[in-house]
């Protein structure tokens, strides 16, 4: 049955793939007004019709794999792994209406859709609405393609994620306040749980300064400063966090768990869920800085017998990166643009790429009154340090080497042996190789 699930499953993923396509192609073919079509590649393959402000298709996708290798041997964690396998659709019906989809082909879960959204614009301002990014975040709004260690801080996983809702977002004054706001669900993706005993939206918003954007002084030009928030009133069932660190973000470990289910028992009453984060970026040239601080609140969680008591979260973190082959940063539209080679990879021209090395300090803390000390799954604090190079051959293809180094102030249980015997660690030290290809 397992195996005929699992072919099950890819059937219904390439069926999803095949289906688009041919309703887009048949849409193309019937179109009176647009009867010839242009392909090529622009940061992804394209095709599009020859009238202004017509149709068109981008394709594009990620294929990240993974070989991850711990200091630790009391973990048996070392292997590869496929990171991530995404396909991705997006495009334009007209000048006034495009549309966004993407699949996540990586695991056996149902719930693989990643992106499914339509949009209306009008001029600098757009009206979103379907399944997406929250407006929340620094660096959860910036592609992976432009973050350059193996993967983002602790802080992500305090922060909004994907979600069903409909957002308006733009930009004012030639680029130099960028927003977002939109409500929302507030349970996640489709597939996430839900509860029943509240229906009420979230409410979620990201705003962008860059205030020097129209300075000629290009050491200031390209600094801004934002703050995102976001609020629900939350069943129980909403209750789902799970903090991960680099080395774990691919696994089932974590480094701080809250469920519904806590060690005071089964939640009976919620209030609500509170984020709140603050960035800066500052680019100069092929030196980029970023910082960010997250903080997370559940209010009133209510087990039976028990007064209600708040949960509170939070986490920061400062990164650099330098660009060694002299290539310029460029922050756009309130986030970090993934870095295009001056020269492509050629070694017969003796050319190699770009090279761009980043180092981080992440912190986080979590709420000790919650922490089940007996299962040791849960540490109050973590602090960690990574340093990653970055060899990019091509605007799509990249290798990533991410040292990770994390203490925990408290063990985490890690492997129980045959014998009954518990392995606990107190730090993780990892390295993550990634080959990505993101088109």
């Amino acid at each position: 049955m397992s195996f005929l699930y699992h072919r099950l499953q890819i059937v219904k993923k390439t069926c999803f793939v095949l289906v688009f396509s041919l309703i887009f192609l048949s849409a193309a073919g019937l179109s009176y007004a647009e009867r010839i079509y242009f392909a090529g590649y622009n940061g992804g393959f394209y095709i599009k019709s020859e009238q202004e402000g017509g149709m068109s298709l981008h394709l594009g996708g990620a294929f990240q794999t993974d070989y991850r290798s711990y200091k630790e041997s009391r973990r048996a964690d070392n292997g590869f792994d496929i990171r991530r396998a995404r396909l991705l659709f997006r495009g334009d019906l007209t000048r006034f209406f495009r549309f966004g989809l993407q699949y996540e082909f990586q695991g056996n879960e149902t719930d693989n859709l990643i992106d499914a959204y339509g949009e209306a614009v009008l001029g600098m301002h757009a009206l979103r609405f379907g399944q997406f990014k929250e407006p929340f975040s620094l660096q959860w709004q910036t592609r992976d393609k432009g973050i350059f260690f193996a993967e983002r801080s602790m802080g992500y996983y305090i922060g909004s994620t994907r979600d069903i809702g409909l957002m308006l977002h733009g930009s004012f004054l030639q680029d130099i306040f960028h927003y977002g706001i939109g409500l929302f669900n507030g349970d996640g993706d489709d597939g996430s749980s839900s509860g029943q005993d509240q229906d009420s939206p979230e409410a979620a918003g990201r705003f962008v300064i860059s205030p020097f954007q129209t300075m000629t002084i290009k050491s200031i030009k390209s600094f801004q400063v934002g703050v995102s928030a976001a609020y629900a009133k939350v069943d129980p069932l909403n209750i789902d966090l799970s903090v991960k660190t680099s080395g774990m973000a691919a696994s089932d470990r974590s480094i701080y768990v809250l469920g519904h289910n806590t060690k005071f028992g089964v939640l009976q009453e919620t209030g609500n869920r509170e984020r709140i984060n603050f960035e800066m970026a500052w680019i100069y040239r092929f030196i980029a800085l970023q910082s960010e601080y997250f903080q997370l609140k559940y209010s009133d969680l209510k087990a039976a017998g028990f007064p209600p008591t708040d949960a509170d979260f939070n986490s920061w973190y400062f990164s650099a990166m330098w660009c060694l082959t002299g290539e310029e940063f460029i922050l756009s539209k309130g986030v970090l643009n993934p870095l295009y080679p001056n020269r492509f990879f050629n070694p017969e021209d003796g050319s190699w790429g770009a090279f761009c090395i980043g180092a981080r300090l992440d912190q986080f803390s979590g709420d000790e009154d919650w922490i089940n000390y007996s299962s040791y799954v849960s540490v109050r604090k973590a602090d960690a340090f990574s340093i990653a190079v970055n060899w990019i051959l091509f605007p799509m293809q990249r290798f990533i080497v991410d040292f990770t180094h994390t203490d925990f102030s408290d063990p985490i249980r890690v492997r129980v042996r045959p014998d009954g015997a518990v392995d606990y660690i107190n730090e993780e030290n990892v390295v993550t190789v990634r080959f990505s290809m993101d088109f």
